[in-house]
């Protein structure tokens, strides 16, 4: 296992977390930029992430790894919403900071924090299989996690809520994951440019919404350790648990457990940003999680893998 790798992204998520806050101080990025950075993320920049993930070749000899991966993956959400939906509830009392934590416990960082650390640990073949996980990430984030976040907004059964950039992304792109599609050159390497400004834009932003809360109000608030114990250490392995008796291949046990390790998805900021809701909890959680998560990821892979 490659710690050097998983330390150095590690390392990397926090110095851009540090340009964001050094902007917001310094007047750069002002709370309307903040916000107006926010909704490019979740708009354009993410969904153009969704559908890049989905270019992804299926062929005869990795379509029963491919399979099986897909319902290792709907153990992996359903665990993980059990989570989100119960362990918010001992936390707190405010339905906002419920909304949030719940996010933050069902999404998990598998982007920029999970393919370079499984490809770490399993070599390039990972990424394939991770990437699968993905594929329902989009669907899941503009969706339940939206319903999450602002459950007024299920009420109604607002059309806009599965018609936002997000849904159409992921549709299109698991679409043209089954049919084979692959989008041609010039689009893709522009969808390839706006989705790679996600991890790094997404960061600053953080930073930025960190710069406006107390530094000591983020690392004295207990309920965020609370969830980020869920997070980091209590969803794998309970995970680890459920698949061991019935997964075989060490990689196709190895891949769901690292991810379900991962610190809390950055775009829970973005989110809750981007619905009004608490983002300074959001902010503290994936700050949190992400410091935590240097000892906790080589902690699983070494005690359980």
């Amino acid at each position: 296992m490659d710690f050097i790798v998983i330390v150095n992204s590690i390392i990397i998520l926090f110095l851009l977390m540090a340009v964001g806050y050094i902007c917001f101080k310094s007047g750069i990025i002002n709370r309307e930029g903040a916000k107006g950075l926010s909704s490019f993320l979740v708009n354009i920049a993410l969904p153009s992430l969704i559908v890049v993930s989905m270019q992804i070749p299926l062929n005869a000899d990795t379509y029963s790894k491919t399979m099986e991966m897909f319902g290792i993956a709907a153990v992996f959400y359903i665990l993980s919403f059990v989570f989100a939906v119960i362990i918010p509830r001992y936390l707190t009392e405010s339905d906002l900071e419920k909304g949030v934590y719940g996010f933050m416990l069902l999404f998990s960082n598998l982007g920029f924090m999970g393919i370079p650390v499984s490809a770490a640990i399993f070599g390039q073949e990972a990424v394939f299989y991770t990437s699968l996980f993905m594929l329902p990430f989009g669907i899941l984030v503009f969706s339940v996690g939206v319903l999450m976040l602002r459950p007024d907004m299920g009420r109604y059964l607002d059309k806009k809520l599965f018609l936002n950039s997000g849904i159409i992304a992921s549709a299109a792109g698991l679409i043209f994951f089954f049919t084979g599609f692959q989008i041609p050159s010039p689009a893709l390497d522009v969808l390839t440019i706006l989705g790679s400004l996600t991890t790094p834009l997404a960061m600053i932003v953080v930073g930025a919404l960190l710069a406006t809360m107390p530094f000591s109000g983020m690392i004295k608030d207990k309920k965020i350790y609370a969830m980020s114990f869920f997070r980091l250490i209590a969803i794998p392995v309970v995970l680890f648990i459920i698949l061991k008796p019935f997964v075989d291949d060490p990689m196709l046990l190895g891949i769901p457990v690292i991810l379900a390790a991962m610190p809390a998805a950055a775009n829970a900021v973005l989110m809750a940003e981007e619905y009004g809701v608490d983002s300074n909890s959001a902010s503290k959680g994936v700050f949190i999680s992400t410091m935590l998560c240097v000892v906790t990821i080589p902690a699983i892979a070494v005690l359980l893998l």
